[in-house]
């Protein structure tokens, strides 16, 4: 740490995209605070604050190329923030309005109710829908809807990215909803055609 103690802001980037990994150290500790404070008020929850804080850095040290030195770097620094917050917010709610649907899939309306099906059954079609899922798919959506890890935790334990955990998910969660209404649909036709 001595070697970069008294460099400027502009110094420590430039040896930043030098390659210089240590550089990254200083700039982390002097933004660290705010910055999870800023992150903090709009996401409103500690531990999300945290993570988001550690993946900005990961991807300052990956996007360290396209750093204007000669620019303020809090302003490049929170875009990334701001930008890394709202996909996060955006994935979280896509995939609660996705798992809506398969809650809703699960269960027939109070209109049939000689068909409606019991928690168990809803289960049961769940457990068979996952089951279906290619492995990759279904390993993911065990360890991060069931198992209850997040996407960096899964990603680290499964070495891959945590693009790639993502990217897996919103597929596992398109085949079960699309396992779940395919099968709730043969039901209401046999339904349908019992009654002919």
């Amino acid at each position: 740490m001595r070697k970069y103690k008294g460099l400027t802001e502009k110094e420590l980037i430039i040896l930043l995209q030098q390659d210089d990994q240590g550089a990254l150290r200083p700039l982390y500790e002097s933004h660290l605070k705010p910055l999870h404070y800023f992150i903090l008020r709009i996401a409103k929850s500690r531990e999300l604050a945290e993570d988001v804080v550690q993946d900005v850095f990961v991807k300052l040290w990956d996007n360290r190329e396209q750093i204007d030195p000669d620019q303020p770097f809090k302003t490049f620094l929170y875009t990334i923030a701001k930008r890394h917050l709202l996909n996060l917010l955006r994935r979280v709610q896509h995939e609660t309005q996705i798992l809506d649907q398969i809650k809703k899939y699960t269960a027939f309306s109070e209109d049939t109710t000689d068909l409606q099906l019991d928690y168990a059954e809803s289960n049961e079609l769940l457990n068979e829908a996952i089951e279906k899922l290619p492995p990759q798919c279904k390993t993911i959506f065990i360890k991060c809807k069931i198992q209850g890890m997040s996407y960096k935790h899964a990603a680290l334990e499964l070495g891959i990215a945590e693009g790639t955990v993502h990217t897996q998910m919103v597929k596992a969660l398109r085949l079960i909803k699309e396992y779940i209404t395919f099968k709730n649909a043969i039901l209401l036709l046999l339904a349908y055609l019992k009654n002919y």
